[in-house]
């Protein structure tokens, strides 16, 4: 009996901390990665959800793609225009802005961090 309460204590600790993990991965030249996006909050309305997508960053544009149907609206091409004042702990948030605007949020320790401060800086 006590083993199976332990059993599913780990699997419930485990099943959370699954949750609580940020998924990003970023190549060596920081270019290509995996992070969350969400499309710009409309006013009076709830916050859309995080979905993850592949962000490509080619010349400046971020192109970002998404797997399934479920965030299919953010698939696009992009250009870097804003960085948000105060982001979450340990993390920034980049607005890209196409016919849309969408907000990334990208670890602040990616190696993703230097390519994207590079778009920022070089927006014309």
């Amino acid at each position: 009996m006590l083993l199976g309460v332990i059993v599913v204590a780990v699997c419930g600790l485990l099943a959370w901390a699954a949750f609580r993990i940020e998924p990003h991965w970023c190549s060596k030249d920081g270019r290509r990665m995996i992070a969350r996006a969400q499309h710009l909050p409309e006013p009076h309305k709830s916050a859309p959800r995080w979905n993850e997508v592949r962000v490509f960053v080619d010349e400046n544009t971020v192109i970002l793609r998404t797997r399934g149907v479920r965030a299919t609206g953010l698939r696009g091409e992009y250009r870097v225009v804003g960085k948000s004042p105060a982001p979450p702990k340990k993390q920034e948030i980049y607005v890209l802005r196409s016919d849309k605007e969408v907000f990334i949020r990208i670890p602040r320790d990616s190696r993703a961090i230097k390519t994207f401060e590079a778009l920022l800086n070089d927006k014309s």
